[in-house]
């Protein structure tokens, strides 16, 4: 019977042992008996900086800075807002879309955004990138009928579509797919300014629906990051693997009005404003990092740090965007820029080209 309790005490002990020998901070759990006898501080300060490495509890709000960042990028490449159109069109464009940051204005902001991109492993911006190749049709040339005041050959139709496949470099990859339909039509018709060199488009309205996502993830079997610091006068080295992902959705819907003027035929200017409807629009992190903890160069087999984890940044309801840019007509091609400014501090920049007819 001693024995036997003997036993359970010593089981114990080692259970409530066991159980010391971790530090659980949010999705980070560390043990580093290698530190014994600053066991306990030295874990503390692996989750402190693992946590500032990682952004761990700052995750939600930074996924939504990237949602929003991608739901600008899904914006302003599809439809031909400088130039009227008579029969088709086609060509492609990118747009690049930060959020929650402030536009610099001078050398020390810019040095300032650069500290702060490159602090963190998962930074406390959002970023988001699209691409889409897209056909317009006009429907001037039909012989299609006014009905009431609607005239369908003031009606223009858009659609576009992207696919990237897979593609890998080193410990990284991306892949993507878009795909949009987008009407625009012509309430007010083109009028040239008497005894000036200047056309004024018109004015269109235009409502569309835009599907786009893309995935970028970092996997690797050596290492993902190094965080190297000095605790209770000994040095940690955490170099953790596993793997990072960023998946980004929208489905939105734009309903835009936009006109445009232009100067000499090369040169049209364009100004509008969009109400962006979100039926979905999400960032999702997953990550599952995980690595010894060296201290002082050692590390047993019960000397780890793991972060597991997913999490999801949303846009819902409606977004309000502003976008104005020049665009530079060569024969019929369209070279066209377009700087989108939203009412939640996001932006964007589109560049294009397309061939209008």
């Amino acid at each position: 019977m001693r024995r036997v309790s003997l036993g359970f005490l010593l089981l114990s002990a080692f259970a409530s042992a066991e159980l010391k020998a971790e530090t659980v901070c949010g999705p980070v759990t560390v043990s580093a008996t290698s530190g014994a006898p600053f066991q306990t501080e030295i874990e503390n300060e692996v989750c402190s900086q693992i946590n500032s490495k990682f952004q761990t509890g700052n995750l939600s709000s930074v996924l939504g800075y990237m949602a929003r960042a991608y739901a600008v990028a899904a914006q302003g490449r599809v439809a031909d807002y400088g130039s009227n159109m008579q029969v088709f069109s086609f060509g492609a464009a990118t747009t690049l879309a930060v959020s929650n940051i402030s536009v610099p204005t001078g050398y020390g902001d810019l040095e300032a955004l650069g500290k702060r991109l490159s602090a963190q492993t998962v930074p406390d911006v959002g970023t988001g990138f699209s691409a889409t190749a897209t056909l317009g049709i006009s429907l001037k040339t039909t012989t299609l009928r006014k009905r009431g005041w609607f005239d369908p050959k003031n009606l223009n139709i858009y659609a576009s579509f992207f696919l990237l496949p897979s593609v890998s470099y080193q410990s990284y990859s991306i892949d993507a797919l878009s795909g949009s339909l987008y009407l625009q039509y012509k309430l007010l018709q083109p009028r040239k300014v008497p005894f000036a060199l200047v056309t004024w488009g018109g004015l269109d309205i235009g409502l569309g629906y835009t599907y786009s996502t893309t995935k970028f993830k970092v996997e690797s079997t050596e290492k993902l990051a190094t965080i190297n610091f000095t605790s209770n006068g000994k040095n940690i080295v955490y170099e953790p693997t596993g793997s990072l992902s960023l998946a980004y959705t929208t489905h939105v819907i734009p309903l835009e009005v936009s006109t445009n003027v232009s100067l000499l035929y090369f040169l049209s200017l364009v100004v509008g404003a969009a109400a962006d409807f979100h039926v979905l629009t999400n960032a999702e992190l997953a990550a599952n990092v995980s690595g010894a903890v060296k201290v002082d160069g050692t590390s047993t087999a019960g000397d780890y740090a793991r972060f597991n984890t997913t999490e999801t940044g949303k846009v819902s309801g409606v977004g309000f965007r502003m976008f104005a840019g020049p665009q530079f007509n060569i024969w019929k091609m369209r070279l066209f820029t377009l700087a989108h400014m939203t009412s939640d501090s996001t932006y964007g920049v589109t560049l294009g080209a397309r061939f209008s007819w």
